[in-house]
């Protein structure tokens, strides 16, 4: 079934073929927005037996927004896809976020097929931002979160997304490029270190030659073993604690 009696005009739902309920997984897409290769990911999920609801980061601007990824790299000053991509990306807050799953959360209760109790979260880019925060905003509700490539989730705020990681009560897992420019290793050091204080609870692994975006699909820097691996580990934690 890649269908669900329930939608919102922001949110995009994939589930399993079978009566349910199925264990619910959130999705949080990468900055470049809700593309083709996003729904490969929401689909790999959905075929292991969850209920994944994708949200719309970007629809207070333009409903599933999409980018050029060639026009967003090219260097000239002068470049309106990149304003554009930054417009959206820095105009959406964390708070837009919480709103969003807090609503989705709610209109789930009402979804026969979406299953009661611990969920999980997964996010690429600045949807790993949005995990961190969305584990610590519903401690009691996800037990398990993949953060993937992850973007500004270690930056110079009071309340840096990392800093409330060892104090979670659920599961983490951390998939980093080891070959990342846009958001490097050693950037992402603070996290790897909160992560690590999580004990059993926690994983933070780095993959040899994998750039920034290696786990999605059809990117430009889709890495295969890293993008496997990542998705071996997220589904085999989500199968552990869901």
């Amino acid at each position: 079934m890649r269908y669900s009696p329930w939608m919102q005009d922001w949110v995009y739902v994939d589930i399993p073929a079978g009566e349910g309920p199925f264990p619910v997984v959130v999705f949080f897409h990468h900055g470049p927005g809700f593309d083709d290769g996003s729904k490969e990911a929401v689909k790999l999920i959905a075929d292991a037996g969850y209920y994944v609801a994708a949200i719309d980061r970007y629809r207070r601007f333009e409903p599933w927004a999409k980018f050029d990824l060639a026009k967003l790299r090219d260097p000239n000053p002068e470049n309106p896809e990149r304003d554009r991509f930054m417009t959206m990306l820095t105009g959406t807050s964390d708070e837009d976020v919480e709103a969003d799953v807090s609503e989705v959360l709610l209109a789930l209760k009402d979804e026969r097929a979406a299953r009661e109790g611990a969920s999980g979260c997964i996010g690429f880019c600045i949807g790993a931002r949005s995990v961190l925060r969305t584990m610590a905003n519903h401690p009691d509700k996800f037990a398990a979160g993949v953060a993937l490539h992850p973007s500004f989730c270690v930056t110079d705020e009071a309340a840096s997304p990392h800093l409330a990681v060892p104090n979670l009560p659920g599961h983490v897992y951390v998939g980093l490029g080891a070959a990342d420019q846009l958001s490097p290793v050693e950037a992402n050091e603070p996290l790897i270190e909160a992560v690590s204080q999580l004990g059993v609870r926690g994983t933070a692994e780095i993959h040899d030659d994998a750039d920034h975006g290696f786990a999605v699909p059809r990117s430009p820097s889709y890495h295969q073993a890293a993008a496997a691996r990542s998705y071996e580990q997220a589904l085999a934690l989500f199968r552990k604690v869901l």
